[in-house]
């Protein structure tokens, strides 16, 4: 999560290589920790490879059932985001990513609207989700029974031709071909979906939670995120590897390679009927905005070596910033402080050290430590208050409910 009035202070820069985006409903709300960084070149996905051929027959079959999933704010028809959805059953459940739906990032309520191929307009509500999975259930107010695409029986094979349908460039519910080229693909960072199938259609934002159909029109996954170096994800993939996440509204870095990933989701897995019996499944979060903004990006990291000017002492240990606590939030009731700020300067933070005694020296070690916990779990977080060492008990809260 982002402060709301960050100072901006001139760090000395680092440079870390940008490897994955997530194709996020809002641009605002994908990236709240962001790496430093410096600017890079202009970043572009490769061409779309339209669907032709009995491709485009399942493309024009399967349209018809998916959606553009507008973000509104206070009823303004002019939507502040767009992802892709798709209808599972004729009384109107969908399937979406889930980050399309997730407002926590930036703590505004929105109106969630499905616009069907034919421009039919219907709102949302959330049933369940997966965050882990990023995937979303959602029931569409609709008044008569809709077309509704199959889920297939069985995973794909490598090589198997695929449509995707999404929204992205502008474009409304169009398709991206492209082959299924790996299976069961983990992402080295714990904010991206595991076990996920690796595609070459050029997909970008907009295209989030749209279906990916096989050859028979059948729905093999939903749509999560992209990456500019495939080759650092595998299917075991290493929880250290040193990448970095390219900001949705950071363009730059001609890169050697791209490929999308889909969340697999077939016929009576477990996680669609966990979904569809209502179960939620959210990330365990202590409630608070990570550091400050400074003209490269977000700092979320303190680093006792790296001169920053006009930046306090914050101790001798690195860890992770902390911005706004949440008040009532897990954090904020155990004692957790707000960073002070004055004449647009940094006067004071603490700095969340290790939870549990494992070291927690940047965000992203963090969040790989509250992955492995659970919503009510309590936990010990160590926290460096200048030169005084604090140790806090709390119960991990809900990320949806903390910052909603």
């Amino acid at each position: 999560m982002e402060s709301q009035n960050p100072p901006v202070l001139e760090p000395k820069p680092r440079i870390r290589r940008l490897t994955w985006l997530l194709l996020a409903l809002l641009a605002l709300t994908a990236f709240s920790a962001s790496y430093t960084q410096t600017r890079p070149r202009d970043l572009s996905a490769p061409e779309v490879v339209s669907p032709t051929g009995h491709m485009l027959d399942v493309f024009e079959q399967a349209r018809p059932a998916t959606l553009r999933i507008e973000g509104r704010l206070n009823n303004n028809a002019t939507p502040v985001g767009v992802g892709t959805g798709f209808f599972i059953s004729e009384d109107g459940l969908l399937l979406t990513a889930y980050h399309v739906v997730d407002t926590t990032e930036i703590r505004t309520p929105l109106d969630y609207i499905a616009v069907d191929v034919d421009e039919n307009e219907y709102r949302l509500e959330l049933l369940s989700f997966d965050a882990f999975l990023d995937l979303a259930l959602l029931q569409a107010d609709v008044s008569e029974p809709v077309s509704f695409l199959p889920l297939a029986q069985l995973d794909p094979d490598v090589g198997a031709e695929i449509v995707a349908i999404g929204n992205s460039r502008g474009d409304f519910l169009q398709g991206r071909e492209g082959k299924v080229s790996r299976l069961g693909i983990n992402s080295p960072e714990v904010r991206f979906a595991n076990n996920t199938i690796e595609l070459t259609a050029a997909l970008q934002p907009g295209d989030s939670g749209g279906p990916v159909l096989n050859d028979e029109g059948q729905v093999i996954g939903v749509v999560s995120y992209i990456s500019y170096r495939p080759d650092e994800l595998d299917n075991q993939a290493d929880s250290n590897a040193t990448t970095g996440f390219v900001p949705p509204l950071l363009r730059g870095f001609t890169l050697p390679d791209f490929a999308s990933y889909a969340v697999p989701v077939v016929d009576n897995n477990d996680v669609l009927e966990a979904l569809l019996a209502g179960e939620v499944r959210d990330i365990p979060v202590i409630g608070f905005s990570v550091g400050f903004r400074t003209p490269l990006g977000l700092i979320d990291n303190y680093d006792p070596e790296l001169v920053i000017r006009g930046f306090p002492n914050l101790g001798k240990r690195p860890g992770v910033i902390v911005g706004q606590v949440q008040p009532d939030g897990p954090g904020g009731l155990a004692g957790l402080n707000d960073m002070t700020i004055a004449d647009n300067f940094v006067q004071a933070a603490d700095v969340i050290v290790a939870i549990d005694d494992i070291e927690t020296p940047s965000f992203p070690k963090l969040l790989e430590v509250l992955y492995q916990k659970g919503v009510g779990q309590t936990v010990e977080i160590t926290v460096q208050r200048g030169n005084a060492t604090l140790k806090l008990q709390l119960d991990l809260g809900a990320k949806r409910q903390v910052f909603n």
